[in-house]
């Protein structure tokens, strides 16, 4: 019997479930939103830091943070830092953290 990949259509079905849950439970909802806010926060601070021309090592030089922790702040999955450690992040590459109204 050939091999036949189903990924596409286990990925297609739990996007499928995720969305109906997002339209009918608003802790998912809220969840999922949360998420995404925290992933695009993440990605805007890698791309600040790579504007600053910096690599993760450059930074760990200037912030005084070590490598893997950078690495832990820019990955998705890892837990969220501390304010502290955003704070030496930012500050190494020259941005500050502001609190704004939505």
């Amino acid at each position: 019997m050939p091999f036949v990949d189903v990924t596409d259509i286990v990925i297609n079905e739990e996007a499928k479930e995720v969305e109906e849950s997002m339209r009918t439970d608003p802790e998912v909802r809220e969840a999922i939103e949360k998420f995404d806010r925290e992933c695009t926060f993440r990605r805007k601070m890698i791309e600040a830091r790579k504007a600053s021309g910096l690599t993760q090592k450059q930074l760990e030089e200037l912030s005084g943070l070590k490598q893997q922790s950078i690495s832990r702040i820019e990955r998705v999955t890892a837990v969220s830092p501390s304010i502290s450690t955003l704070l030496k992040y930012l500050d190494a590459i020259g941005y500050t953290l502001d609190v704004v109204p939505k």
